[in-house]
């Protein structure tokens, strides 16, 4: 009998930084008082509480991108019921209290669909989605018409890698922003941003909040509707839909969708004859 695949987890705990765990919590237990639903802090906190541990710190900023999006924040800081880091301004952050840090897809039919990527770019990407980057991803995602389908609008991309800043949050970063030909008589686009997760990196909830946020500044008058697309380590694509919450906390998935992208033959060959640099 083979053994069970090992379990994946989708983020390194924050106590396993041996630097930036330490420091923010430092922060949070000088900041933090009993009741309070928001926990408010400086960069000059996170410079001070380096300065008191005898820690060395070359990016304050760096910190808090590292905490909030590619770690679990440190258990204490989670007990009392803290899930959320972001920033509010330039050189200003809050833990704000919520239900979870991560967002997974839920559980849908899979559906299966035929890779329409046209060849000459197909060649040069890795044969699995599982081992492609977000860049990659959103490019497969496009060239299948799977935000077509799976919004029924025509969709079609505005930019990409897109980042701003927006006020009462500092800088957001968006990978793509779509729009799609809305189904009403003024024809008013609607705003697609998107956020986009290789199968290593986990889904944030703060990232998501930060893209409608971005929206809601850019295009006051459209309607938005946020979307992630996450590909597991099984080379599966998880499409989601997200309210366009007035707080990160409110942030919830409306619904969802699993694709299962087939290659055919000619195109397995000529991946598989395709020599490196592959992107």
């Amino acid at each position: 009998m083979s053994p069970p695949p090992r379990k994946h987890t989708l983020q390194a705990h924050g106590l396993n930084s041996k630097i930036y765990g330490p420091i923010l919590l430092h922060v949070f237990r000088a900041r933090w008082r009993q009741g309070t639903a928001t926990v408010l802090f400086t960069l000059d906190d996170i410079r001070n509480a380096a300065e008191a541990l005898k820690l060395e710190v070359r990016n304050p900023a760096d910190l808090i991108y590292r905490m909030r999006s590619r770690t679990i924040l440190p258990q204490e800081i989670l007990d009392k019921g803290f899930f959320i880091l972001r920033a509010i301004g330039r050189g200003q952050y809050q833990f704000e209290k919520g239900s979870s840090t991560l967002f997974e897809p839920l559980d849908s039919e899979l559906t299966e669909a035929l890779d329409l990527t046209p060849l000459p770019v197909r060649r040069l990407l890795p044969e699995t989605l599982a081992d492609m980057d977000e860049q990659a991803v959103l490019t497969i995602a496009s060239y299948c018409r799977l935000f077509d389908h799976f919004t029924g609008l025509t969709v079609y991309r505005l930019r990409s890698h897109v980042r701003k800043s927006v006020p009462g949050i500092g800088q957001a970063e968006l990978d793509a922003i779509d729009v799609g030909v809305a189904l009403r008589d003024d024809e008013m686009p609607v705003v697609f941003p998107i956020e986009a997760k290789a199968a290593p990196d986990a889904l944030n909830r703060v990232q998501i909040f930060n893209m409608v946020r971005f929206c809601k500044h850019y295009f006051p008058d459209m309607q938005i509707r946020p979307m992630a697309i996450k590909v597991d380590r099984d080379s599966v694509v998880h499409l989601m839909e997200f309210n366009a919450a007035a707080k990160a906390s409110e942030l919830k998935i409306l619904r969802s969708a699993s694709y299962s992208i087939k290659l055919s033959q000619q195109q397995l060959d000529l991946v598989a004859v395709t020599r490196k640099p592959r992107l």
